[in-house]
């Protein structure tokens, strides 16, 4: 096992018994100098990854691996320095000749204070193979509450994928609002509402740490860069519709699907959560097209000229 990133859950790079290489989480992280449990990370992610799977999100592939016992017994620092455990782990298979350059590049930047980080941003995603996935990326997004993205520019990632340039999204364990089961997240799953309340306070959360000068910078530096592939001048067709109409098309039965994908011991309280859970994501799932009005009337998206944006009947798909 190799040790990836600097961040509070750092992952290893492992060769599976398929002989194929995954990223490996831990659910132990450090939190200001303590060790602390992240006990719904893997349920965010797996359910996070079955979402994206089905509105064709680009997302890596996903696995659930088991770590033996044996090997942990043979390095014991596996436990020890790095948090791994025995037991099923959240893993997804890793990207074939991925560009590592995209956070660094953008921290250098900063640390040289360099000016134009959108425009160095820009050309960074230039000449991407599905420029429309961004926009189903942002839909999927709100799907999942998942505003880590928002704040933290390693959750994109650049990889070839039959000799073609694309980008991926990655890493959804703070989805769902947070990755550990408290009264805290579970009150915000149970928050949806289709009300203007409910609607400004969701918008609130993505645009906390995106406010320059006392105006909106969007989605955040990179989406500001990558936006011009978002189309919001035509309000009667724009590039949010068929991701919203799939995300409406969403099903109990296909939610039912991913919550029985599931390994027992992800769950603190598989019931309440399961519940909780779906309450949440049946809800959202009507509300995606009136946050992201709600967006585009603060000013988040730069080519948006006005308007009520237009939306396609929800389509119905079967279940994965």
């Amino acid at each position: 096992m190799s040790y990836l990133g600097e961040g509070v859950s750092r992952p290893a790079l492992i060769i599976g018994d398929d002989s194929y290489k995954y990223i490996l989480k831990t659910q132990k992280v450090l939190e200001d100098g303590k060790l602390v449990t992240y006990d719904c990370m893997f349920l965010n992610e797996l359910i996070a990854y079955q979402a994206a799977k089905f509105l064709e999100v680009p997302v890596p592939d996903a696995a659930i691996a088991h770590l033996d016992q044996r090997l942990i017994d043979a390095d014991p620092q596996i436990t020890f320095v790095h948090r791994f455990y025995s037991g099923v782990h959240f893993a997804s298979k890793e990207l074939s000749k991925k560009e590592e350059n995209l956070k660094e590049n953008y921290l250098d930047l900063l640390k040289m204070r360099k000016p134009y980080v959108s425009r160095s941003w820009k050309r960074f995603f230039d000449n991407i193979k599905n420029p429309e996935d961004i926009s189903r990326i942002i839909a999927f997004d709100l799907l999942i509450a998942n505003f880590d993205r928002y704040g933290n520019t390693g959750n994109l990632l650049i990889a070839e994928e039959n000799n073609e340039r694309k980008v991926f999204t990655i890493d959804h364990g703070h989805s769902f609002f947070g990755p550990t089961w408290n009264t805290n997240k579970i009150n915000y799953l149970k928050f949806p509402s289709a009300t203007p309340e409910y609607t400004d306070t969701f918008v609130n959360f993505i645009l906390r740490n995106n406010i320059n000068d006392g105006s909106v910078n969007g989605l955040g530096e990179v989406f500001r860069a990558i936006e011009n592939n978002i189309e919001l001048e035509n309000v009667s067709n724009h590039s949010f519709q068929d991701a919203v109409s799939c995300i409406e098309g969403l099903s109990e039965a296909v939610v039912d699907e991913w919550f029985s994908a599931i390994p027992n011991t992800w769950f603190v309280d598989k019931n309440s959560q399961i519940a909780y859970y779906k309450y949440f994501i049946m809800k959202q799932k009507d509300l995606v097209r009136f946050i992201i009005q709600r967006l585009a009337d603060r000013e988040a998206f730069s080519n948006f000229r006005g308007g009520v944006l237009e939306w396609k009947a929800a389509r119905h798909v079967g279940t994965v």
